[in-house]
């Protein structure tokens, strides 16, 4: 509990600089694409080929259903069902 309440003490008095708040904006997308790209790109600690990666392969439908849609259950939806197709069928 200390590490997550003292910061937010000590921040909540003080007025962050513009570059500072600028910069905090990017902390969100930077922590989901290491951890997705963690996901898509290593595979028990190895780095699998790109015609066995199936995570990676359906990765790129859902990306293109998230940008045109805007959905999250779009986007996830699409995801589950391409990597069922290639999990069943390759």
């Amino acid at each position: 509990m200390i590490p997550r309440v003292v910061p937010l003490m000590v921040l909540s008095r003080f007025e962050l600089p513009a570059w500072a708040m600028r910069w905090l904006n990017y902390v969100p997308i930077a922590v989901m694409a290491a951890l997705i790209g963690q996901e898509l790109f290593v595979h028990d600690g190895t780095i699998p080929p790109i015609s066995k990666n199936f995570e990676l392969w359906a990765a790129i439908p859902s990306f293109i259903i998230a940008v045109l849609t805007r959905s999250i259950l779009g986007t996830v939806l699409s995801g589950v069902v391409v990597l069922m197709v290639l999990r069943n069928f390759f």
